[in-house]
């Protein structure tokens, strides 16, 4: 069963105002992995049910005015308070009256995260009853949508329904060709309507997806949107700096590949990824808590640790890009990460190793929440802090802070990353200060 569904059946629409309106009300049910996202409670009738009885149309509509959007633009900081992000991914805003539940979708790489809380919508007698979250495949999230709009279009051209501003937008973006699919993405990516951009906008809008080529989906949730031009020279200035910060890796740790296929969520695929690195390079439950003791583990001397983690200076201008990952092939990588003290210097160098464990491509290290940057946070949480390391150590079902100093003084990490992998790996609870 997918993780996301939209189940329709087709009712009779006489006495609603607006043909396309007509022709398309429906039961519509959303379901989420086991939750029934249009569960209502309906105080009129005193029912509880698990549909929603909606026109289609205007849901339809929404999806595709918004489509790109849907599909690449990642939520972060900067837009996550801002109105205009919350009129592009949150379904309410495309309810035109109608009921339907608060669910909001948004990007994070190959991933889709979909939230969806309880509501009670002031004009009618329903109340929505469920809260929760999924994280679903991109592709597949995408083919829902977009075979639920097909239905929509379908039976509008089966009630001899033609010409409206849903089917001449929908024939265009499935006209769509591979060009055209990164020229939209990439101005998605930046929050800008691939539609409605003038010559200017087309223009920056190329070069940004020119200059960053292959690292386009990594590196526009972490660009500002005023300035992209200038953070996207940035990061090619990094690219090229980081030449001279080469290392051979070791034949231990080759071939261990991209785990992600493994894993139901991205840092569980970083956990094992860091697990399974361990155990190819004899650590057990050793410490690395030094720079000296990091690059005795993967097997490099201290001086060649050193100049692999040599600051790379362009990434001052960058306020959410850490590091940059440059493969010449499956042996011989080159680190460009931002200059940072030595417990976030080990903690940056992890995530970099992440990235060339599982790719033979350049990568990122951002500060955004897309698929690759959850792994490789997991990764180095794990790999410098091992859950089972910690929970030998913890043996209260509470943690306070000094001991969550301590330990993080003992394995050579910030108490935040002691924290969350307390947390994450249901080891104790803490308590707050």
């Amino acid at each position: 069963m997918s993780a996301l569904r939209f189940d329709v059946e087709w009712l009779d629409g006489t006495g609603i105002k607006g043909p396309e309106l007509a022709a398309t009300f429906a039961s519509l049910r959303i379901q989420a992995e086991s939750a029934v996202l249009t569960r209502v409670d309906d105080k009129r009738a005193r029912t509880l049910r698990d549909a929603v009885y909606v026109p289609l149309y205007p849901m339809a509509e929404w999806l595709v005015s918004n489509w790109w959007f849907l599909a690449y633009e990642t939520e972060n900081l900067r837009n996550r308070t801002d109105p205009a992000f919350a009129q592009r991914h949150s379904l309410v805003t495309g309810a035109e009256g109608y009921a339907l539940p608060d669910v909001r979708f948004s990007s994070a790489g190959r991933l889709t995260h979909i939230v969806w809380t309880d509501r009670m919508p002031e004009w009618n007698e329903l109340e929505f009853r469920s809260r929760g979250s999924i994280t679903v495949d991109r592709d597949q999230f995408v083919q829902e949508c977009s075979d639920f709009v097909d239905m929509v279009v379908s039976r509008l051209s089966a009630c001899g329904i033609t010409a409206t501003h849903l089917q001449s937008e929908w024939a265009a973006i499935e006209a769509t060709d591979a060009d055209q699919l990164a020229f939209c993405a990439t101005a998605a990516g930046l929050g800008r309507d691939p539609y409605d951009l003038d010559g200017p906008q087309e223009s920056l809008v190329l070069q940004v997806g020119e200059l960053l080529g292959d690292l386009r989906e990594e590196a526009l949730p972490a660009l500002g949107s005023d300035e992209p031009l200038s953070a996207c020279t940035a990061i090619r200035k990094a690219m090229e700096q980081a030449v001279t910060n080469e290392v051979r890796l070791g034949a231990s740790l080759l071939h261990l590949g991209d785990l992600s296929h493994q894993a139901s969520r991205p840092w569980q695929a970083g956990y094992e990824l860091a697990r399974q690195t361990r155990r190819r390079l004899g650590l057990n439950g050793d410490l690395i808590a030094t720079t000296a003791r990091l690059a005795e583990a993967i097997c490099q001397d201290f001086a060649t640790f050193e100049r692999a983690t040599r600051p790379v200076r362009s990434l001052d201008a960058l306020t959410s890009i850490d590091g940059v990952v440059r493969s010449r092939d499956s042996q011989t990588v080159s680190f460009g990460l931002r200059a940072a003290g030595k417990t976030s210097q080990r903690f940056l160098f992890c995530r970099a190793l992440a990235e060339a464990l599982t790719t033979s491509n350049d990568a990122l290290l951002t500060r955004a929440n897309t698929e690759r940057q959850q792994r490789n946070r997991a990764f180095a949480a794990e790999f410098l802090a091992p859950s089972a390391s910690l929970a030998e150590r913890v043996t209260g079902k509470f943690v306070d802070q000094d001991l969550v100093a301590d330990l993080a003084d003992e394995f050579g990490v910030s108490s935040y990353v002691i924290g969350h992998q307390i947390e994450n790996h249901g080891i104790a609870e803490l308590v707050a200060a």
